[in-house]
């Protein structure tokens, strides 16, 4: 009986062929958007976390905050720490503060920092030509420029370089080191392409009283980050007077990232649904129609027998097929939506396991609930004014 059902159900979509391709269209495209959005956040997911992952996730930031401002940490307390605490690999002690450069009547102006020699390691800087600070350039006029620096204080017929002179103020300093362009690291609050670097000796020598109130740490990959915090927090309270420690770890943050992004991908999703209904309602018009068409058809089935059941049955069994049907070319067009959007951007194609069920159960599901209405109608019709119908 369902067979026979089925086959006259996909028999009276084939004889309206023009209607039955607008309404497959429409459930087509709804389930086609829910995949693709779907999977693309996914993939936009994927690679926050893969470059996040890159800059390091064994990372902590420290931060002195006092109540009038910023706090200051003692050079001496922080460079100690690798020896108080173990699992603290590194650390790296920074002052933050502005610089205006010049170079061949070009003007460049970025962030700068007075760093110590392990900056580079812990922030896992790379070199492009030069070298970075070392403990015995404290009261060397060197700099180290960020690549994106670099560029912006280039001339066509000067570009800088490792020996070229720069000018701050009424001081000269001496190019040492060009950085690779990096990712902006969430754990860095500063871009590094736009940063020039000095040692400490020296910020102190540009600022009128810099603070060194930030650090940046590298922990044992093994190491509970909650541990070693708590650690940190015990080792400065004694040293800190009235300011707080600020501690942030990549972990943290990582976690953070990924429960915002499945919001957004659940947002994408959304998105997708609401055109998988617009798609369900052209479904529920175009049977409707179809019902009003064939009123003769059905007071002719009722009048030599058919139950309401039967008459019910078969228009919705024209609805599944029709949201199955568009269900399975939108997965195919939705993931290929999807793969050429990871082309596009660069990005690695991520294959999300719940999209295509999903998207695929949603239209289903969507078809069938729109398409009971009609049917419901087309049961309930009265044979006798159905047969009058022309």
């Amino acid at each position: 009986m369902l067979s026979r059902v089925v086959v006259e159900a996909a028999a009276n979509l084939v004889a309206s062929r023009q209607r039955s391709a607008l309404a497959l269209l429409g459930i087509l495209i709804g389930a086609a958007a829910v995949i693709a959005m779907l999977n693309i956040g996914a993939i936009a997911r994927n690679e926050t976390v893969r470059q996040f992952r890159q800059l390091g996730t064994d990372v902590l930031t420290l931060r002195v905050d006092a109540p009038s401002g910023l706090g200051s940490f003692r050079l001496a307390d922080v460079e100690a720490v690798p020896q108080e605490i173990p699992a603290v690999l590194d650390i790296a002690p920074f002052v933050l503060g502005g610089a205006t450069l010049l170079h061949e009547g070009m003007t460049g102006m970025g962030t700068q920092l007075g760093v110590t020699a392990s900056f580079a390691s812990v922030a896992r800087l790379r070199l492009r030509e030069g070298r970075f600070i070392s403990a015995h350039d404290r009261f060397e006029l060197y700099i180290v420029l960020g690549a994106g620096l670099a560029q912006q204080l280039s001339a066509p017929y000067a570009p800088v370089r490792v020996g070229s002179q720069l000018r701050q103020g009424r001081y000269v300093f001496t190019v040492i080191g060009i950085l690779e362009p990096v990712l902006q690291s969430p754990m860095m609050p500063v871009d590094v392409d736009g940063t020039a670097f000095v040692s400490i000796a020296n910020m102190r020598r540009l600022m009128p009283d810099p603070q060194l109130s930030m650090a940046v740490a590298r922990i044992h990959p093994e190491a509970d980050p909650g541990a070693v915090m708590a650690a940190l927090q015990r080792s400065f309270a004694p040293k800190l007077r009235d300011a707080t420690l600020s501690l942030q770890s990549a972990k943290q943050l990582l976690a953070g990232m990924q429960g915002q992004m499945q919001l957004f991908t659940l947002l994408l999703g959304t998105v997708g649904g609401i055109a998988l209904v617009l798609g369900g309602v052209g479904v529920m018009n175009i049977m409707l129609v179809s019902v009003a068409e064939r009123k003769r058809e059905i007071g002719v089935r009722l009048a030599i027998g058919a139950a309401p059941g039967d008459i019910r049955l078969l228009f919705l069994a024209e609805a599944v097929i029709l949201s199955l049907a568009g269900g399975a070319l939108g997965v195919l067009l939705g993931l290929g939506g999807a793969y050429a959007f990871a082309g596009a951007s660069g990005w690695q194609y991520i294959f999300s396991p719940s999209a295509a069920p999903l998207g695929a159960g949603v239209s289903v599901a969507v078809g069938i609930f729109f398409g009971f209405y009609p049917a419901v109608m087309a049961a309930r019709l009265d044979p006798i004014e159905a047969l009058r119908s022309e």
